[in-house]
Formats: C-alpha cells, structure tokens, sequence
C-alpha cells in the first residue's frame, strides 16, 4: 500500500469499466477512498457496489450537468485529490466512411468532456493548493494511427489541452499528465474491432495487447514522479519514438490500397 495514495480522495470519470475501473480498483487496494463517474447508471451502480466505491451518473459531454454534479460532489465528498479522466470513446473507421455524427461524438466525448471535468473541477483544486490530474489520451494521441483519423484527432487534442494546463496551474501546485495507452483489453476495444478497417485488424494480430490492469498498476507506479506522458508498454513507447524520427519506418506496415 503506498502513501501517495493512502486516505486520498480520487475520482474517476468513465470509470464503469475498462481502464477507468481497473485504475479505481488499483485505488482502492493502495487505501484510497474513490468515487465513480459514467454515463450508464445501471453498470455504473453495480461495478461501484461490487468494489466498495461511492458514484455518481453523469455524462461529461454536457457542460451544464457536469458542474452541478462536481458541485455536489464536493459538498459531499470534500476535494479530491486526484482526478482520472478516464471516459472515452474510438469509432474506427475510414475517414471517407466516417459520419458527421462519429466525428463530433468523439470530439465531444473525448475532448471536451475532458476539457468539461477539468474546469469544473479546478476552483477547488486551486483553493485546495494542489492536486493530480490525469487524463487519458491514447497511443493515438502522440501518433497518427491509420483507420483512427478522427479519434487521433480528439486524443491529439487531449494532448495539447493537458500540456497547456499543466504548464497553467503548476504555480497552483497542481499537477497534470496524460496516460496514452495502446490496445488494451477492455468492452470499448471489443466494440472497435467490430468496425476497424481489415488492414488494422490483420496488423493489431502481431501486436501485445495489455490488460486494463497492467495499465493502471503502470499509471499509479509512475504518478508520484509527475511524468507528462505515461506510455505503459515497450511496444507503445517503440512506435512512438519511431513515429517521431522515423515515421517511414511505419509507413512501410500500413498503406491503404488504391481503389479499383
């Protein structure tokens, strides 16, 4: 059990399952009182009892709704120390086949429900003189992967977000990183695969993926260094050292075809 995290206070956005839950169970074991946020209140209910957490419905996407329930929140709970911005969403695709909706549903979910928790949250971090935000982009947030144009897009924009604000409130005392998984075996993978270009699918064969589990007990080991980027494999951190100075290299796995 660490210190860093006994008799703290955490709260986990999109933590109903995948690697929000695993990060909220790691939690729990290190002595750490955690509260659950997710959309789907039923399946959020359950995990939340099964593990001993407090919850709260919300859906990070609507502004209005995300505010009222942090301000109850913290009328209960008091200000948490840590904040995990784990909901999240990939629809693969082709951009050409990708619709208006997909993109924007991404967007809203990823970025500014990201953005959304931030702001709400943060006057009672400031007055609180510190604390640790983390929000999780993606290996597709420092990399452009193929098939996942727009999603890239909503995690590149996860990226930028939380680089400028760590570098806003650190005069607060607060800090902020950014987790970017690669594949990871959760329900919202088992959704992509069912809509990922065959090309992704035949190349993602030869590529380990992690379980939730592995990420969050990586995640929470390094969190008391303040890293920026948590990349939580070799394989991950590899491709992303590859993309930055050798992007060729990457070129040559995958291209997709010429229409006939």
């Amino acid at each position: 059990m660490s210190a860093h995290y006994r008799d703290k206070l955490a709260w986990v956005f999109g933590g109903s399952q995948g690697i929000g839950l695993a990060i909220a169970e790691e939690l729990l074991k290190q002595g750490c009182r955690v509260r659950l946020w997710a959309r789907r209140s039923e399946l959020l209910e359950q995990q939340a009892n099964r593990i001993g957490a407090d919850w709260t419905r919300l859906d990070v996407s609507d502004y209005a709704a995300t505010e009222k329930a942090v301000e109850a929140a913290l009328q209960s709970d008091g200000t948490p120390q840590f904040v995990f911005n784990c909901a999240g969403l990939a629809l693969p695709g082709y951009l050409l086949d990708l619709s208006a909706a997909d993109i924007a549903t991404m967007n809203q979910v990823n970025y500014l429900g990201t953005a959304y928790v931030c702001k709400a949250v943060l006057p009672a971090l400031v007055k609180q003189g510190g604390g640790h935000i983390v929000n999780v982009s993606s290996l597709g947030g420092v990399m452009g992967l193929f098939g996942y144009t727009a999603y890239c897009g909503s995690k590149y924009a996860v990226m930028g977000f939380s680089e400028a604000l760590r570098r806003e409130v650190a005069g607060y005392g607060i800090r902020v990183s950014a987790l970017c998984p690669p594949n990871t075996r959760t329900p919202g993978l088992d959704q992509e695969n069912l809509r990922k270009p065959p090309e992704v699918l035949a190349q993602e064969e030869k590529v380990q993926v992690l379980e939730a589990a592995q990420v969050a007990k990586y995640l929470l080991k390094a969190l008391p260094s303040n890293p920026f980027t948590v990349i939580p494999s070799f394989d991950g951190r590899l491709a992303h050292l590859l993309s930055r100075w050798a992007p060729g290299i990457l070129n040559l796995f995958l291209k997709r075809p010429p229409a006939k």
